[in-house]
C-alpha cells in the first residue's frame, strides 16, 4: 500500500478551509497508529519578506499551553507532593479565595477543569503589572461570578495559579519544572517558553490578523495558562506522548496511564456540547455513513493567542492527532470553530475514510477567550452624543480610586478631557450621563467598550466609581473606593 501524500493532503485541506488571507502561515502535524507521519510548514512566517514556515518554525500556542501544566501537575500528583483532589487549602495555607467555601473546599481539579465560579478577570493580568506572586495574593479579593461548583467559567488565571502551587511547594520556576519533567524527556529543543526567547529565534512567526501586523504579547505572568511556543514537529512529540500512554518513542514512561487518562476525563460541562477535562475538551468527531452516523471520541484545545491560533488533537482510542498551528489572529466570530479547525476536520476526514468525503464533523467548541470583555457596547450606555461638561463641573470625577484586588484607577483632567489610567495604560474617559462614562479598550486586535458608574456618598461627594471590567458569562462592576 502507498504511503499518503501528507503534505499534498495537507496543502489541499488549507486550500479547503478557505484562509483568511492568501499564505497564512500554517504549520502542521499528523500522527497515525500513534507515531508522527507528517510535520510541515505552508505559507509566510514573515508577509513583509515572504519568509516561508517549515516544520521548525515557532508558534505562539496560547491556551493549547494548559494540557501541559495540567499534565504536570498530575505527574507531581503521582509523585506525592500535592494533590488534585484534596482542598489545596491543606497542602499550601497560603491559597484563599474570596469565598470562603470555594478558599477551604477548591481543589486543583476545581481549578483545571473551571468550575470553582470566580468570574475570568482576565484585565487584570492583561492590563495590570502584576508578577505571579502578586496575582495569587490578589485572588483573595476577586468576586466570584457564580457559587462555587455552580458553572463552568473559563478562567486563565487559575490555571497561572495552578502552575504557581509548583513553584511555591518546589522552590523552582515553572518553566524550569516544566522543562525537566515534560520538555526534556520529549525531546522538544524547539518549543520556548521565554517571551525574550521567542522574539531572539529567527525561525519565529509574526502575528497578524488579516493582512495587518498584530504584535504577539508576552503572557509571562499568567505562564501556565498560555506561554508555550512551539514547533509542528515539537508539538508531533508532544501527541505522541497522549497516543502512546505517557510513554516517550523510545519506550521511557513520562506519566503514568492512569495519571494521564485523569486529563481528559470529562469533568465539567461548557454548555456547547462538549465536556472539558484537565486542560482538554472532549467532544465526538463524527463520520457520516450510509447507515447512520459513527461518532469517535476526540480530544482538543484550541489557542488564541493575540496574533495567532492553534488547534491540537488527538484520539485515544484510535491513535490519531492532528496539530493545526497559524499566525493569523482567529478569534472574531467569522473564523471561530472554522480556521484553523477546518485544516484538522479534512485531515481526519483523510486519515479515517482515505479520501476527502467531507463527512467528517469535528466537535465546536464556544469561544473560551482570552478577554473575559464582550465586543459589544456593554448595557446600559445611553445612545447620543457624548456630554460636554465644562471643566469645573467635570473635574469632580478625578482622583485615584483603588480596589484590593485590582489596585488603582486614576482619572484625570487635561482641558476638558478626562482620561482613566490602569498603571501604564490610559484611555479617553467620555461622559453620556449624570454619572455614566465609558472608555475603550484595545486588544486581542479588537476594542471593547467599558462601561464606568461613578457612586455618591451621602453627602453627594463622589465616594468611589464601579468599572465594567469582566463582561462574561454576565457582566460584572468591579467597585473602586476614592482615595
Amino acid at each position: 500500500m502507498s504511503t499518503p501524500d501528507f503534505a499534498r493532503i495537507v496543502e489541499d485541506a488549507i486550500e479547503a478551509a478557505d484562509p483568511p488571507v492568501a499564505n497564512t502561515g500554517v504549520g502542521v502535524a499528523i500522527l497515525q497508529n500513534g507515531r508522527m507521519v507528517y510535520a510541515g510548514g505552508f505559507g509566510f512566517r514573515n508577509r513583509a519578506t515572504g519568509t516561508l514556515v517549515n516544520e521548525h518554525t515557532l508558534f505562539p500556542i496560547g491556551s493549547a499551553t494548559k494540557a501541559f501544566t495540567s499534565t504536570l501537575l498530575s505527574i507531581f500528583a503521582e509523585d506525592k507532593v500535592l494533590s488534585l483532589d484534596r482542598p489545596i487549602c491543606q497542602f499550601v495555607p497560603s491559597f484563599k479565595m474570596s469565598d470562603p467555601l470555594a478558599s477551604g473546599e477548591a481543589t486543583l481539579i476545581d481549578l483545571l477543569c473551571h468550575r470553582t465560579g470566580l468570574a475570568p478577570h482576565d484585565c487584570l493580568w492583561y492590563l495590570g503589572p502584576f508578577a505571579r506572586a502578586e496575582l495569587f495574593y490578589r485572588l483573595r479579593d476577586l468576586p466570584l461570578a457564580v457559587p462555587f461548583r455552580a458553572k463552568f467559567i473559563y478562567n486563565n488565571l487559575l490555571y497561572m495559579v495552578a502552575g504557581h502551587l509548583l513553584e511555591i511547594l518546589t522552590g523552582e520556576s515553572y518553566e524550569d519544572i516544566i522543562r525537566s519533567r515534560i520538555l526534556g524527556p520529549l525531546g522538544m529543543t524547539e518549543t520556548t517558553l521565554s517571551f525574550a526567547d521567542y522574539l531572539q529565534n529567527s525561525n519565529r512567526v509574526l502575528g497578524y490578523i488579516g493582512e495587518a501586523s498584530l504584535a504577539l504579547k508576552d503572557f509571562t505572568n499568567i505562564g501556565p495558562a498560555g506561554e508555550i511556543n512551539s514547533s509542528a514537529l515539537d508539538m508531533a512529540k508532544w501527541v505522541e506522548l497522549l497516543l502512546r500512554r505517557g510513554m516517550t518513542g523510545n519506550g521511557k514512561v513520562v506519566i503514568g496511564e492512569g495519571a494521564l487518562g485523569l486529563t481528559y476525563h470529562p469533568f465539567s460541562d461548557p454548555g456547547d456540547g462538549t465536556m472539558y477535562g484537565l486542560g482538554w475538551n472532549v467532544g465526538k468527531l463524527t463520520i457520516k455513513t450510509p447507515n447512520g452516523p459513527r461518532q469517535k471520541r476526540l480530544v482538543f484545545h484550541t489557542g488564541d493567542p493575540q496574533g495567532g491560533s492553534a488547534y491540537v488533537s488527538f484520539m485515544p482510542d484510535d491513535g490519531m492527532g492532528v496539530v493545526v498551528l497559524t499566525n493569523q489572529h482567529c478569534t472574531n466570530q467569522m473564523l471561530r470553530n472554522k480556521w484553523p479547525d477546518k485544516i484538522a476536520t479534512a485531515v481526519y476526514d483523510h486519515l479515517l475514510t482515505n479520501s476527502l468525503s467531507n463527512t467528517v464533523e469535528l466537535p465546536s467548541c464556544a469561544p473560551m477567550g482570552a478577554l473575559s470583555l464582550s465586543a459589544e457596547p456593554p448595557s446600559p450606555v445611553a445612545k447620543g452624543v457624548a456630554m460636554a461638561l465644562a471643566p469645573p463641573a467635570i473635574a469632580k470625577f478625578t482622583g485615584m480610586f483603588s480596589n484590593p484586588g485590582y489596585g488603582d484607577l486614576v482619572v484625570s483632567l487635561n482641558g476638558t478631557i478626562l482620561s482613566i489610567s490602569y498603571y501604564g495604560s490610559s484611555w479617553q474617559l467620555d461622559q453620556f450621563g449624570d454619572t455614566t462614562f465609558l472608555f475603550t479598550v484595545g486588544a486581542f486586535g479588537t476594542f471593547f467598550p467599558v462601561l464606568v458608574e461613578y457612586y455618591r456618598d451621602n453627602d453627594g461627594a463622589i465616594a468611589g466609581l464601579s468599572a465594567q471590567l469582566v463582561q462574561r458569562p454576565l457582566l460584572m462592576m468591579i467597585p473602586f473606593a476614592k482615595r
